[in-house]
């Protein structure tokens, strides 16, 4: 049973008490937060974080202040006295914006039983709750009067998204006067100052686990600092003008890739309204119905779109989505690849780029020594260079055994460096490493056997191909759109050369050394 009680760590980050209703109104409150048994939903597999899951829930319920809880007291009163624990929560997270993004992120981690991310994915797509007859006035007060514009709205919102709803409208076009069909996302009201105080709160859980972490069996990577970055990011997902702006520059980016669309903006747009044309389709992991062969495509044209072309983009830093849950990903009536929602971007910088790169060619060269500079360039040094070097001895022992270095090889690699070297990423980097593994779920919903690492060799190949004419011209340490320079490829060649005769040598000892003597 899950028992909130208020902590030193509630107090110092500045939350309320755990008793933060009075009166009846308080026994209530506790009550039901004692009632979540929240232990039963995280699996035997990851019992070890069980501890921390429940304290973080805790302190997150415990703060919380109580118009907020009488809310959530409110909700619940509405579901069914044997509703289970996992309704109830989905209940919550739909209250919570930030419980409500945590659930997307999870929902398709194929860590978690199938059971609970079945769950999870009602957070992907929530119908909205308010009268199609308030839909109006919820524009107007963005907008003003829609009257003279000759927009009307079109049928009940489409969604309710963890901080906005989704409301359809036609419009005609200046140029000919046919009917446009759009939609509005309008943020709810109030959401900036509620999104605030709950990543304020989560600040408190990062206090908490840096406090408390070796009482709660989690290892040591100070989390309050970690929690902050991604706060930062978290933040600008009410800064409509700033999605408006994402949207113009990933149309741009993504304009020469017939498999894939990205909204127009229509000139209906405001600090917290965004307009933009409207695409029919379906979720795109909702295609049991679709041929193997269409399925695999279309998982590879989210590898491609959602991860090659950060990773190799045309020219200097590259932007990604970073929030790329299976409700803002959308296959299209016409078969293409939409991508929805682009509130919440990162940046992966140049030198990140390069740097990710620079650990595969020293993967494939078994060079102990590339990777460990690469890795020490992406955590600015913050980095215990032994346990390191242990680290990538372990990596590679696995590569010598005939494993290759692609995208789970790395991340596991890096995941590695944090919790046992305790390495420190930028925020781009610790936010593009959530990405791959959200976006590992959708594939594999979308299509179990797609080869993933083979998609993305295929995409730097190309990219490799088109840019081998201008080597002739490149200086030895140019690198181009495969951060991959002249002299990179010499050393890489001699490396292998080096490292085949290495891992042969090794092979030999092992061979001709006898067994220990029992």
């Amino acid at each position: 049973m899950m028992r909130v009680e208020d902590t030193g760590a509630s107090r110092e980050s500045g939350g309320s008490s755990a008793r933060c209703m009075d009166g009846s109104d308080d026994g209530e409150w506790d009550a039901f937060c004692d009632g979540l048994d929240v232990a039963s939903l995280v699996p035997e597999t990851l019992a070890r974080y069980r501890p921390a899951v429940l304290a973080g829930l805790e302190h997150f319920l415990a703060n919380l202040p109580p118009e907020r809880a009488l809310q959530i007291l409110a909700a619940q009163a509405d579901l069914p006295d044997d509703a289970d624990i996992g309704t109830r929560l989905i209940e919550i997270a739909h209250v919570c914006p930030a419980l409500h993004k945590l659930g997307q992120v999870m929902a398709r981690d194929r860590r978690l039983p199938a059971a609970l991310r079945h769950l999870l994915q009602r957070l992907e797509t929530v119908p909205c709750r308010l009268p199609e007859a308030e839909l109006r006035t919820v524009v107007e007060r963005e907008l003003g009067s829609l009257d003279g514009r000759g927009i009307t709205l079109d049928g009940p919102a489409l969604a309710e998204a963890s901080v906005a709803i989704v409301i359809p409208y036609r419009w005609p076009r200046a140029e000919d006067g046919v009917a446009e069909r759009g939609v509005f996302k309008v943020l709810k009201p109030g959401i900036e100052a509620i999104l605030e105080e709950e990543l304020e709160l989560l600040q408190g859980v990062g206090l908490l686990l840096d406090e408390q972490c070796h009482a709660l069996g989690v290892p040591e990577i100070a989390y309050a600092d970690t929690f902050a970055q991604v706060r930062t990011l978290l933040a600008r997902e009410v800064h409509l003008n700033d999605e408006q702006a994402h949207l113009a520059t990933a149309a741009r980016l993504y304009a020469g890739n017939p498999a894939v669309v990205v909204p127009a903006l229509h000139p209906f747009c405001g600090p917290r309204i965004t307009s933009m044309a409207r695409i029919d389709g379906r979720k795109v992991t909702d295609v049991s119905d679709l041929p193997a062969m269409a399925r695999r495509r279309l998982a590879a044209s989210v590898v491609q779109a959602l991860i090659a072309r950060p990773i190799w983009p045309d020219d200097g830093d590259s932007l990604f989505h970073a929030d790329p849950h299976a409700g803002n990903l959308m296959l299209t009536n016409d078969g293409r690849l939409a991508i929805l929602d682009w509130s919440l971007v990162g940046t992966l910088a140049k030198d990140e780029q390069v740097q990710l790169t620079q650990i595969v060619l020293g993967a494939f060269a078994l060079d102990n020594s590339r990777i460990a500079a690469a890795i020490d360039a992406l955590s600015d040094g913050a980095v215990d260079n032994a346990a390191m070097r242990r680290i990538i001895d372990v990596a590679l022992t696995r590569l010598a055994t005939g494993a290759l270095p692609g995208l789970d090889w790395l991340t596991e690699l890096m995941d590695a460096v944090v919790m046992e070297a305790g390495g420190r990423f930028s925020p781009n980097l610790i936010i593009f490493r959530k990405v791959l593994q959200t976006l590992r779920g959708v594939i594999a919903d979308i299509a179990e056997d797609c080869p993933v690492d083979g998609v993305l060799l295929a995409a730097f190949l190309k990219r490799f191909g088109s840019e081998w004419p201008s080597r002739w011209l490149s200086g030895p340490f140019s690198r181009g759109v495969t951060h991959v320079s002249n002299a990179d490829l010499a050393q890489l060649a001699m490396s292998v050369t080096l490292g085949a005769a290495r891992l042969w040598l090794d092979w030999q000892r092992a061979w001709l050394t006898p067994p220990p003597k029992r």
